[in-house]
């Protein structure tokens, strides 16, 4: 079995770096791997491309959630990829490793690349009125949820979830940010003011906030969590809840399970995808067409 490591030093505040030894021992275990690092922003997607150019059996994602996200657009080609993925999670948050079970230590996770099972899980696809497009393996984020996100890119000395909760505590006190959103869930339609709206294929986001408890990696569908206005000291109330999924019982919360989401915002709208920016408000955009797309990636867990 041919092994591709793309590996982001960057991760988790660039302390990734630290684990390339380690993760070239391990891999010796097993007959070896190429590993590859990362050098820009993008570069993940450049090279999971080339590596199934060059017919790699196994194309791994070392680095966090932003790393994965990038690895996996490179690996689907016509809304599927026929390339496995596997992970090694090294980053800030993991959350993609972590619904599927994926060992979160170095050893467990580099183990379980050359001992694992195929599994066929779902992507997300999200599309703007601008025509750019980009797949998600799990979660998105529209309002104050992208704002948090955006927020991370300037927190230097905080790591790990630690650094989400300080983001998420920023935003609330200095970008409380409503929108009104018009959005048809298949069916269903709506109109009204929001905070934010969070979707999860998985269920867990930010290392460690459950906005998507539900969410399910190979069921078709998509988790959607809708926040209503409230106050920031709400606010809070509602994120310490989040950790346990239990924010789902406000009165201020809808949960939906839908295959194909087109949002339309009064405002242009901040927007994430796997913790990575996908718009920012100076990007001026206001409409986005969300479809889940079903077994279209292969994931050795």
């Amino acid at each position: 079995m041919r092994v591709k490591i793309i590996m982001n030093p960057w991760s988790d505040q660039r302390r990734a770096v630290q684990r390339q030894a380690e993760i070239e021992t391990l891999t010796q275990r097993y007959g070896g791997a190429d590993i590859t690092l990362t050098e820009r922003p993008g570069h993940a997607t450049e090279l999971a491309r080339q590596a199934v150019d060059d017919g790699y059996d196994l194309v791994v994602a070392a680095g966090g959630d932003g790393t994965v996200h990038e690895v996996v657009n490179g690996l689907v080609r016509g809304g599927e990829s026929h390339t496995k993925l596997g992970v090694i999670p090294i980053g800030s948050g993991n959350d993609f490793a972590f619904g599927l079970g994926i060992p979160l230590t170095v050893e467990g996770a580099v183990e379980r690349l050359y001992s694992g099972k195929e599994r066929r899980v779902d992507l997300g696809r999200v599309e703007d009125e601008h025509g750019r497009f980009r797949y998600f393996d799990n979660n998105f984020g529209l309002g104050m949820d992208a704002m948090v996100v955006a927020r991370t890119e300037s927190i230097t000395r905080v790591y790990g979830f630690f650094m989400y909760l300080l983001a998420v505590l920023q935003t609330i006190a200095f970008y409380y940010l409503k929108m009104r959103i018009e959005a048809r869930f298949d069916d269903e339609i709506i109109a009204q003011e929001t905070l934010l709206l969070a979707m999860g294929i998985g269920p867990r986001g930010g290392g460690g906030f459950f906005l998507t408890p539900g969410a399910v990696q190979d069921d078709d569908l998509i988790q959607s969590c809708t926040v209503s206005p409230i106050s920031r000291l709400h606010m809070i109330y509602l994120l310490i809840k989040s950790l346990k999924g239990r924010h789902i019982s406000s009165k201020h919360v809808n949960m939906r399970q839908n295959r194909r989401i087109v949002i339309n915002a009064n405002m242009p709208a901040p927007i994430h995808v796997d913790g990575e920016m996908f718009a920012y408000p100076k990007d001026n955009v206001r409409q986005v067409t969300v479809t889940s797309v079903p077994g279209a990636l292969r994931v050795i867990v």
